[in-house]
């Protein structure tokens, strides 16, 4: 983590926003090498976290009921726009927090304050440019309605790599029927890294109207059987040059490819 002082800016709080269909995995809570926000702070005094030179520039959140679920579960999507500020390639580390109308983690009443917290990924960030990173979360429905914001813990380190490749999503293969485990995403991609393979990625959902919605971070390190999840015929080598590929992921209802954000990484 950087030695710098942290910089604290307005977190955008509001109702939860509606919208469509899909399921996540569950993430591990994060570390506790992170500041912590005062488990009693009240919603108005809640701030994003995040390391100088990396500004906020758009975030938003969402519910989507699981596929096949009924009452029984809901998904809260999150994610956020970062911009690096700074001259050096950063790597870039997001952990985001919901909370109720009192500032609360959502499971404040059964568990420490801080297992609200959950990754929504990382990504290497070339000086200058922005990145979205998003994740979803899967809830009890009975949770996933008191959930009334978010807060965004960014923090990044310098590193010699700025390899970030933006896919170009143009289709979307909503799964068959409702006990199919993914849905799928097919991109391309154009790359001079020499040989890629199983590389890290990440999609961001918007709605129509163009507010953030969600997302679906793969973390290979800890993705470790992803290769069952893979269509027919992907090999999940990127060789030098365009390539095509289809992915697994899990899809809110109605989106359109030109709503998928997506980008890949060694």
């Amino acid at each position: 983590m950087v030695s710098t002082r942290r910089r604290l800016l307005a977190v955008v709080l509001g109702a939860v926003m509606t919208v469509g269909g899909v399921a996540s995995c569950t993430r591990p809570p994060a570390g506790d090498d992170l500041p912590r926000p005062s488990p009693s702070a009240d919603a108005s005094l809640l701030r994003d976290d995040v390391t100088d030179g990396i500004v906020v520039e758009e975030r938003g959140f969402s519910t989507f009921p699981v596929p096949g679920g009924g009452d029984t579960g809901r998904v809260v999507g999150a994610a956020g726009v970062f911009r690096n500020r700074t001259d050096r390639p950063m790597k870039v580390h997001v952990e985001y927090r919901f909370v109720d109308a009192a500032g609360h983690g959502w499971r404040s009443r059964e568990r420490d304050d801080w297992a609200s917290v959950f990754s929504a990924g990382w990504a290497y960030l070339p000086p200058g440019t922005a990145v979205e990173l998003g994740d979803g979360e899967r809830f009890p429905a009975d949770e996933a309605a008191r959930i009334a914001g978010i807060v965004m813990y960014v923090y990044a380190e310098p590193t010699t790599q700025s390899a970030l490749l933006p896919a170009k999503v143009d289709r979307l293969h909503p799964r068959p029927a409702l006990n199919a485990e993914w849905d799928y995403v097919s991109f391309d991609v154009d790359h001079s890294l020499g040989r890629l393979t199983a590389p890290n990625y990440v999609m961001v959902f918007r709605a129509p109207d163009g507010r953030l919605i969600g997302g679906w971070f793969v973390d290979r390190a800890h993705w470790v059987d992803i290769a069952k999840s893979l269509p027919e015929g992907e090999t999940d080598e990127y060789r030098r040059g365009p390539s095509r590929h289809t992915l697994p992921t899990l899809l809110p209802p109605g989106v359109r490819p030109g709503d998928v954000t997506m980008y890949l990484w060694p």
